[in-house]
This record gives structure tokens, sequence and C-alpha cells, in this order.
């Protein structure tokens, strides 16, 4: 019994021997002999912890290391020969990665194994503020760092172009800042690596503009105005987003190609100012799609020729989009009152995004003028409406929606447009419908670079716009100038009066001045009447005009159409300069026009 259970001892022996030795060799690189160290970590955290070793010997072995940050403590040897050995590593403070030499004693061996500890995330970037001019350019952030990481602008005008790192050694984040033509911004640029996070700095200086001086100051400056009427807005309505009207579309409504010369007789004349009715959409659109139209190349070239001629000449230029083809307005009028519809919120936001895309566009064309280019974003807003007044008050929150988009398009191309001079127009440019349903406090902007616009054919018998024939034409105008017949029956001194003073409550007394974008009264020739009072008439009309629209604060600009022929018939002419003699012919209304000027004083 005795020697079996020796027998069985030794079998057992044996078969541990064996198990033993069946293990693969994990022993570290380099070491030799019968210690063995297996499951060494590659890596220990950064953070710290803990890790195990395995010391396979066949004696207890002793363990320890040198390395402050790291303790060592080894368990009891199992019967197999296997010691636990737990590593316990402090965080790693520094930015570089660090070891520790582990010294392993069993009987007369000694073997030693390496860990390494990652360090922690590291990034130290030189400057933290950049000051960058309004032309943009690339910011170089030179740094250091052991991680890669993220890097986030805040705005979309700061971009990434490229970043490299090296562990801790010479590295760069290069950042895109994109041209800035508004005033001065900062951008925050977050630098996300590992653990660590920097917040980079970009201050951009702003576009200064040129232009200083309020709607107010420019204003009395302006008067009085005239149009070049029939010219850059003809169009035919057919034509609307394409370019089939063309640059020889200025001589479609008129005979004479807009010159130098012409421009210089409207100064020497005694205008201060021009506004140029202007078509885009209709027939000048070469590209693009209807809510975002390309303007024909060659019609912006001409237009700005002609602005440059006033500009060169110090007049001042109101270019506005003018009827165009009726783009904007609500579309399948019929002539009645019963025709009227209410346009869809769709509707109204697809004009909006083609007018602020219209407006974009000219706006980056004229950027660099200074206060004497003014822009009018409409010319008379549902003006199919105009005979009924009704109707204007249910379609003044759809033109604030306009007038705020017409503002904005322009605000945001920056530079001198950031203060330049813009015109808003009321309902249909009816002065009652624009005093009684486009407050100040309505419009888009606080008083200062806003100007209000309507305009003046009042008596209409009179200036041409309804019932100015036959018998019911009103020839004779003003105080002193009636005769038998063809009176004016409404409309003359004490209305105009009237109708500027409102607009003084309303608008010009409150910082907003206002422009009269056209008038006019019909000159004649009388058959069979008294021709010297109609002429009378003419000047009295012109002169009570201007005088009272000085006195008001409001800028009236004569509705001219180049119509000589007609100065010769009843039927009659707004036509003031003849341009193709570069003369005054309208001589009534000139004179009434600067009788009226040398008599207001403006704001009375």
């Amino acid at each position: 019994m005795k020697r079996f259970l020796y027998l069985a001892v030794v079998f057992f022996c044996i078969s541990l021997t064996l198990v033993a030795c069946s293990k693969d060799d994990d022993t570290v690189e380099g070491y030799s002999g019968d210690v063995k160290v297996v499951n060494v970590p590659s890596l220990i955290s950064k953070t710290g912890g803990t890790a195990k070793v395995t010391v396979q010997s066949s004696s207890q072995p002793t363990v320890t290391t040198t390395a402050s940050w790291l303790t060592v403590e080894a368990g009891t040897r199992t019967q197999l020969g296997n010691t636990s050995v737990k590593l316990t590593a402090q965080p790693n403070p520094d930015t570089s990665d660090r070891t520790a030499e582990i010294k392993v004693i069993a009987g007369n061996q000694t073997k030693t194994f390496i860990v390494t500890q990652t360090a922690k995330d590291g990034l130290l970037v030189e400057q933290t503020t950049y000051e960058v001019d309004a032309d943009g350019g690339i910011v170089t952030v030179a740094m250091k760092t052991n991680v890669d990481g993220t890097v986030n602008s805040n705005v979309s005008w700061v971009t990434l172009l490229d970043k490299t790192r090296a562990n801790m050694a010479d590295g760069i984040i290069q950042l895109n800042v994109e041209e800035n033509i508004s005033v001065e911004r900062t951008a925050s640029v977050t630098l996300t690596y590992g653990d660590v996070v920097e917040t980079i700095t970009i201050n951009q200086q702003g576009v200064t503009s040129s232009i200083t001086a309020t709607a107010a100051d420019i204003a009395k400056l302006m008067y009085p105005g005239w149009n070049l009427g029939n010219t850059l807005e003809a169009c035919d309505a057919n034509n609307l987003f394409n370019n089939n009207g063309g640059t020889g579309s200025e001589t479609g409504w008129q005979p004479t190609t807009t010159t130098k010369e012409v421009i210089d007789a409207v100064k020497a004349a005694g205008f201060k100012s021009v506004r140029i009715p202007c078509s885009w959409i209709c027939g000048h659109v070469s590209g693009g799609t209807e809510a975002n139209p390309q303007i024909d190349a060659a019609w912006m070239a001409r237009v700005k020729q002609i602005v440059d001629y006033c500009v060169n000449d110090g007049l001042y230029v109101v270019l506005n989009d003018h009827w165009d083809g009726g783009w904007i307005e609500v579309q399948g009028f019929t002539g009645s009152t019963s025709s009227f519809r209410a346009m869809t919120d769709d509707e109204v936001n697809a004009k909006i995004v083609t007018l602020k895309s219209l407006w974009t566009r000219i706006a980056e064309a004229f950027k660099g003028y200074d206060e004497h280019v003014i822009f009018a974003g409409l010319n008379e807003p549902f003006q199919e409406y105009n005979l009924f007044s009704s109707r204007h008050e249910a379609l003044t929150p759809i033109l604030l929606k306009y007038n705020k988009a017409f503002v904005e398009a322009v605000r945001a191309t920056g530079g001198n447009n950031a203060n330049r001079i813009l015109v808003v127009q009321g309902p249909s440019v009816n002065i009652a419908s624009t005093v009684n349903y486009m407050p100040a406090s309505s419009l888009p902007e606080e008083a200062g670079k806003l100007m209000v616009e309507v305009h003046f054919y009042d008596p209409g018998q009179f200036c041409g716009t309804f019932d100015a024939s036959g018998d019911n034409a009103y020839y004779y105008w003003g105080n002193g100038n009636h005769s038998t017949d063809h009176n004016a029956g409404w409309g003359e001194e004490s209305y105009i009066q009237e109708q500027f003073g409102n607009l003084k409550t309303a608008f010009t007394s409150k910082g907003f001045p206002v422009i009269i974008g056209e008038y006019a009264g019909l000159q004649r020739t009388i058959t069979g009447g008294d021709q010297a009072k109609h002429n009378a008439s003419v000047k009295a009309f012109y002169q009570c005009v201007n005088e009272y629209a000085t006195n008001n604060g409001i800028v009236a600009f004569a509705w001219d159409t180049n119509d000589v022929a007609g100065l010769g018939k009843e039927s009659g002419s707004s036509t003031i300069i003849g341009r193709a003699s570069k003369s005054i012919v309208g001589q009534n209304a000139m004179d009434g026009i600067l009788a009226g000027v040398a008599a207001g004083t403006w704001m009375k």
C-alpha cells in the first residue's frame, strides 16, 4: 500500500512538470533562462491604474522597480510555479511617454522587463488670438501635440484647410478666413485634442463704409429730381426671365440713346438727382433660374455706364427695379375689383427669393459706389390696384415683406451697401394708402439710412393718368388760371399742401425722407382755348409740387419720357428735356420747377 502511494505522487509530479513545459514561451524578448515573465502589458494607460503580469519560476520571486510612479506587488507562488505580480501606475503628468524597469529575482536568476506608460494628452498652442484684416486670408496656428484631434469653428466664414502634427514636435493648423464685407466680427475655433481643449480667437476687421451721411443729410442735396423715363425700363412682358430685351431695349419706348451729353444737359438744367427706372428680370436675364436669375453682363455694364455719367456730374442716382414686366405683381389681374385674389404664402415666398437674388446681384455690382448711388427696391408695387385703394390695406403686409427682403439683401452684401441709402415703396405708391397702412413703425429699418417713396399724379385729368382727354380733360389748374371750362375740379394747391403735409407728419418728421419718385403735368397745345392760361397752369403745377415738397422734406422727381412730338398735340406730353437736342423743350414745366425750388424752404 505504501508503494502504491509513492508511485502516485511521482506520477502527479511528472504530470505537473509536463503541463508547465507544454505552455508557449511568453518570455519577454531578450530574456533567457528558467525565469519567465508573461502577460506584460504593451502600454499602460496615461490615466494610470493596475495591470498584472505573471512570473514563472522555480522559487518565490522578488519583484522590484526604481520607478517612483509605479509600485509592484508580488503574490504567492503557486504549485504550478506561477506568481501574479500587480503593477499599480500613477497618472502620467507629462506629455511624453515614460518607462519603468522591473527586476525579478528568483533564486540565483535575475530577469528584467520594461513597461511603458503613454503620455497625457498634450496640446501647446503658441498663439491663441489672431487679428485678420477685412480681405481675409489664411491663419496658421503653430502648435505641438501628441494626439490627433478635431478643429471646429463656430462660424461659416472660418474653415479648416489643413493640419499636421508630430509627437510634441512642431505642427500647424491652417484656417481660411473669408473676406469680410460688413462690420468687424469675431470667430472662435475650438481645438479638441484628446483631453485637452484649446480655443483660438480670430478677430476680423470690418469694411469701413465711405457713406457716413444719413438719409436726411442726403435728401436735402437731391432736389429737384428728374426721371430718365421710358428708357432702361422699356420691356416686353413676354420676356420675363430671358435675355431677349438686350441693350437695344433702351430705345424701345423712346428714340434717343442716353449719352454723357444728355446727362450733362440734365445737370445744366438745374437738376440735382436722376431717377433711373430699370428693368432686369424682363429681357435681361442671361442664365440662372427664376429663383436665382443671372443678370446679363452687357446690360449691367450699360446700366453702370449711365450711372457713371450721373455720378461723374455730381448727380445723385436712384436706381430701381421698375415695373420689370410685372414679375412681382399678382398674376392674372383682369382690370376690375372683382378679380382681386390673395396671394398664397408659397407665391409670396418664391417672389421674395427672386427679389433677394436680384438685389444681391445689383448691390454687388454697385458696392464700391459712394452715397451718390441710392437703391429703390421696386416702383409701383401692386399698381394694378392703384384705382382701388380698398385693396391696398390687404396687400400691404405682403409689401412689407418685399421691402424687408430688399433691405436685407442689399445690407448683406456689405461694403458701402451696409450704409447705403435705400428707398422702400408704399402700397401702390399712393400717398393716402402709404400714410394710412404703412406707418414709420412698420419700416424695415430705424431712421437713418432709409427713405420712403410715393408718386403723385393728381388730379389725373390734368396729369394724364386717367380721364385726361376730351370733355373730361383738365387744361387749367391753380389759383388765377381757370377759364370757362376744362378747369381742375379738385387736386389744386390746398390739396397738394395737405397731401405733402401728411407725408411730413408720417415720415419726414420722424427721420425718413420721402421721395416723390414720379409726378407730371401734361403740356398741351390747346385748340380753341386759352393757351396762355394753360401754360401758366403747367408752370403753377410744377412750382407748387416742388415748393410744397421742399417745405415738407420731400424730393420730387419729374417724370420725363422724351416724347417731344407730344408737346405739339392736345393729348400733351410731360417731356422737359429734349434728349436729341439736349435742350429744354418743356419750358413751362422747367420754369415751374426752378421757381418752386427757389420759393421752398427745406423742412420749413
